[in-house]
């Protein structure tokens, strides 16, 4: 019979307790938008009285996107990876992310590499790299 991961994640707990919570990474993606308002003296122009008054268009939240990995543990964040403008992700890049967690990881937490980590990936639908 097939068990699930939870009851898996539940018997390793059960069985290492604490060490088994330090041995997990966990990782989400999100956009984020760069935008950069104008301040309200950036907006101020001289002006004649009889001018007409300067017509403000409504700025776009989302003028520039990136995708934002993020990597973290019980103790705090390991990596956060942006993903270059127009890149798709792609199992070469994928590579490249874990390759960047495995430096962060062997720099932030000296140890835990050796105490066979457990990568926690979020239940979405798996990319197909």
């Amino acid at each position: 019979m097939l068990r699930s991961s939870t009851d898996i994640f539940l018997q390793l707990y059960h069985e290492d307790g604490d060490e088994f919570l330090d041995r997990i990474v966990t990782d989400d993606e999100t956009w984020v938008s760069h935008f950069s308002p104008e301040t309200k003296q950036q907006s101020m122009h001289w002006r004649h009285s009889g001018s007409p008054v300067r017509t403000k268009f409504k700025q776009r939240l989302s003028v520039w996107k990136v995708m934002c990995k993020l990597f973290w543990d019980r103790k705090g964040i390991l990596l956060i990876d942006f993903l270059p403008r127009g890149e798709a992700v792609k199992a070469d890049r994928y590579c490249e992310t874990l390759w960047k967690l495995r430096r962060a990881i062997q720099n932030k937490r000296r140890g835990m590499l050796t105490a066979s980590i457990v990568l926690l990936h979020d239940n979405a639908r798996s990319h197909t790299a």
